[in-house]
């Protein structure tokens, strides 16, 4: 029976990565071609889409969806186990927050939670999905001041692009388990991408530091609703191999762009850098909870100008080095050892990676009890 489920579950990651291929590829063009050449396109394979996928929610198919990705996963996600574990692990700045900012919030989480109620993976694809458009708000604004000449800050611009690839390929895993395999998820979620990139535009050209700690409230989410899922997942998130795409963005060959994600942080605090496993889809989920970690250390640290001001491009490499601003960033950071360890206390990681030169950068990691024999 286990063979059958590991069998049609990985038939189901290669069905959809040749949807996904059709989907985003012209067979016969390599260019994307013009505005109304791609509307058009768009159109037609939505359009043929919508019908199937209302007569599948009216309960007028006989397709056995519970086979395919994602519900032959079975995963589950509990919104009131996020709801306390983010009670009690709030975002850094909660007591902070402006009304306008916890009430857009609220908003957001509101629709999120019923909307995909114990659809974890299609919640997954829609707030990754939203969750880099803060990144592609903050580059066009900083596109903006630098065309001006108003405010030029490059290394910024650069760890934004990197944060923003990092959703990417949290986007792309959810794609591979079949997260927007529905056409009235993608939607709502291309739709609400878009309406929230432009609020966040506005947002920050009025107040960086409140579309920061929009942002930050956001990915604090992330981290709360990932943790969640791997404590009500990990035996049957173990059983299950990583997509490729996760194994070639973790351990490929080039890991600059996973270096710069967390970059600001670490040149802040000193930390090394990070060298994860990707075995199976519980270690891929360990470390999408580990990035948004990350992103949540980054978008409090972006609220503080004179460490903004250390990364402007005039004041040349390494300004951090030794700064006012350093100090008080690894003091901060190391305040949140306590949080960060509940916040990754889900289950011990089965093993950690040697590089060939020795133990990974960052320290070594401790095995799974279970894998080691222990109780």
């Amino acid at each position: 029976m286990d063979g059958d489920l590991d069998r049609d579950i990985t038939e189901s990651f290669e069905e959809r990565i040749e949807s996904i291929q059709q989907l985003l590829k012209p067979p016969t063009k390599v260019s994307p071609g013009n505005v109304f050449w791609l509307a058009a396109r768009n159109f037609k394979d939505e359009w043929n889409q919508i019908f199937p996928d209302l007569k599948r929610n009216l309960g007028l198919t006989e397709e056995n969806d519970h086979m395919k990705a994602p519900n032959c996963f079975g995963f589950t996600l509990s919104n009131d186990g996020i709801l306390e574990f983010e009670k009690e692990n709030p975002p850094p700045n909660k007591d902070d927050t402006p009304w306008f900012v916890q009430a857009l919030y609220d908003v957001l989480l509101f629709f999120v939670d019923r909307a995909f109620d114990q659809r974890p993976i299609e919640r997954f694809w829609f707030l990754e999905t939203v969750a880099r458009m803060p990144y592609f708000s903050y580059v066009t604004c900083l596109h903006l001041y630098e065309t001006l000449g108003w405010w030029r800050t490059a290394e910024l611009r650069k760890i934004h692009f990197a944060e923003e690839w990092n959703e990417l390929h949290h986007l792309l895993i959810m794609e591979s388990l079949g997260g927007d395999a529905r056409w009235r998820d993608r939607f709502l979620g291309l739709h609400a991408a878009i309406a929230y990139y432009w609020v966040l535009v506005a947002c920050y050209l009025v107040s960086p530091k409140y579309s920061y700690r929009f942002s930050e409230m956001l990915e604090t989410h992330a981290v709360s609703t990932y943790h969640q899922f791997l404590l009500e997942n990990e035996a049957k998130l173990r059983r299950i191999a990583a997509p490729g795409v996760a194994a070639s963005y973790y351990g490929g060959g080039d890991l600059y762009m996973f270096d710069a994600d967390s970059a600001l942080v670490r040149e802040a605090t000193g930390a090394g850098v990070r060298r994860p496993p990707t075995d199976t889809l519980y270690d891929v989920f360990v470390n999408i909870l580990e990035d948004e970690w990350e992103h949540v250390k980054t978008m409090v640290m972006c609220q503080d100008y004179e460490t903004l001001e250390g990364f402007g491009l005039r004041s040349g490499p390494g300004a951090l080095q030794g700064s006012p601003a350093r100090s008080r960033w690894k003091a901060w950071a190391e305040g949140l050892q306590e949080q960060e360890a509940r916040f990754l206390d889900f289950g011990r990681r089965r093993r950690r990676r040697q590089s060939a030169e020795g133990p990974d950068a960052d320290g070594p990691r401790p095995t799974d009890d279970r894998a080691s024999g222990g109780g």
